[in-house]
């Protein structure tokens, strides 16, 4: 699933660079606009704490954007506004 994205940012270089653009901005851009998916777990001392974590969809949808080439042929502005639009 997210094996494209972990190899690609490994990978480094323009591209893992790029990449790490990507998924900073869809972080901070989707937080302003309550896209992160919630989640609870257990913090210190045992009580329930809810968290902001990416979405695993974008993970898929970031692979497709790299296996078609669009991590190098789009602007990192782009290839985020097509992120936070949602699936086609």
């Amino acid at each position: 699933m997210a094996d494209v994205v972990l190899r690609a940012l490994a990978a480094g270089g323009r591209s893992g660079a790029k990449l790490a653009d990507v998924i900073k901005r869809l972080v901070l851009e989707a937080a302003q606009l309550g896209e992160l998916d919630s989640y609870q777990y257990l913090g210190d001392g045992g009580q329930l704490v809810t968290g902001k974590r990416f979405p695993p969809r974008w993970l898929d949808r970031l692979d497709k954007a790299i296996e078609t080439g669009a991590i190098e042929h789009l602007s990192v502005d782009r290839i985020v506004e097509i992120m936070l639009q949602g699936p086609r």
